[in-house]
């Protein structure tokens, strides 16, 4: 489900169309916006020429990455969230099957118990943020990692990792999407 459309119901029951939408329309939509006003300054700083390279400036331009670097980490994790999920009928509102359900079986012993660790790894974090199922690389295994909401997971693992399952915190309601890139 891309969340351009006007379908925000499409997750119903699973997932409100009214918390959809204010969650997209508002809250998405203020990663994105902050995080393009924010880069804009940093480029005007930066195309100053005459005082880019002050104190002063050099000062201003590093108060903005840490804004720049939280409000596109959530514009990032977000995009995935959205793109990843799908309604019932077309994907989406079961379980992981194949071999990642085989995986969550032999690791936590079953879905529902990935969700309690996941929930309770969640409850960790001040403040919002998410929770992934991953897959390392080198050793086949899987695991649950949590970050801020400013962790932008391509950082992930120094990208040994590979994203299966996500959860937003934000509600800790179990909203979770199975990632494009796990396959199966």
């Amino acid at each position: 489900m891309t969340c351009n459309s006007d379908d925000y119901s499409a997750l119903e029951p699973s997932i409100s169309g009214r918390i959809m939408e204010l969650h997209h329309k508002n809250h998405h939509s203020t990663y994105v916006n902050s995080f393009n006003n924010f880069s804009a300054q940093l480029g005007e700083l930066q195309s100053s020429s005459s005082s880019s390279s002050s104190p002063d400036s050099i000062a201003q331009q590093i108060a903005l990455q840490p804004l720049i670097n939280f409000h596109g980490g959530g514009h990032i994790n977000h995009s995935l969230f959205w793109e990843n999920l799908a309604p019932k009928g077309s994907g989406g509102g079961e379980p992981p099957s194949g071999k990642l359900g085989k995986e969550i079986e032999a690791t936590f012993g079953g879905v529902e118990n990935l969700k309690k660790v996941m929930n309770t790894k969640l409850a960790g974090i001040q403040g919002s943020g998410w929770a992934w199922l991953v897959k390392d690389k080198e050793t086949g295994g899987v695991g649950v990692r949590t970050y801020a909401v400013s962790s932008a997971v391509w950082d992930l693992g120094g990208r040994r990792e590979t994203l299966l399952l996500m959860m937003d915190a934000e509600s800790r309601s179990g909203r979770w999407a199975v990632c494009a890139a796990a396959g199966d």
